[in-house]
């Protein structure tokens, strides 16, 4: 098990990772979400290109998080290995480069805000962001 520093050959994976788990975040949400491939997606390929991109391997690309500045702009596991510290793992190599990290999480996707929380990550607001023509609802969320 290995967190590295994501290389291009990583992007095939890491885009099949966006696509599952981001229908996983916003599956509480009400009403029907049409999940844009990141490939496909203008503004969120822009934030990843500009990003710091670590990415966490056993064998495959199980997960990967992606960083800039003090934001954790997004972390997505695989949902075959949640729950084997892949998240975690990312999130232990994310935070010695930005201790005081700030994050946005779907209000609606409780077990992620419960993984920030057990983090020592704390409520600091709330924001609403617009996927396609929906508005979602996001925890705005600090380390200590």
């Amino acid at each position: 098990m290995a967190v590295r520093e994501f290389t291009e050959s990583d992007f095939h994976a890491v885009c099949n990772i966006y696509f599952e788990a981001k229908q996983d975040e916003l599956q509480f949400e009400s009403g029907v979400f049409e999940i844009v491939p990141l490939n496909q997606d203008a503004v969120i390929l822009a934030a990843f290109k500009e990003s710091k991109v670590l990415v966490f391997e056993e064998n495959e690309v199980l997960g990967f998080a992606a960083l800039y500045g003090d934001q954790l702009r997004a972390m997505f596991v695989r949902r075959n290995a949640r729950g084997r510290g892949v998240g975690q793992a990312l999130l232990n190599c994310a935070r010695p480069r930005n201790e005081k990290m700030l994050l946005n999480v779907a209000k609606s996707n409780v077990k992620a805000r419960e993984f920030y929380e057990r983090n020592g990550f704390i409520v600091v607001g709330e924001t609403a962001r617009m996927y396609g023509e929906k508005a979602i609802i996001y925890i705005q969320m600090k380390s200590g």
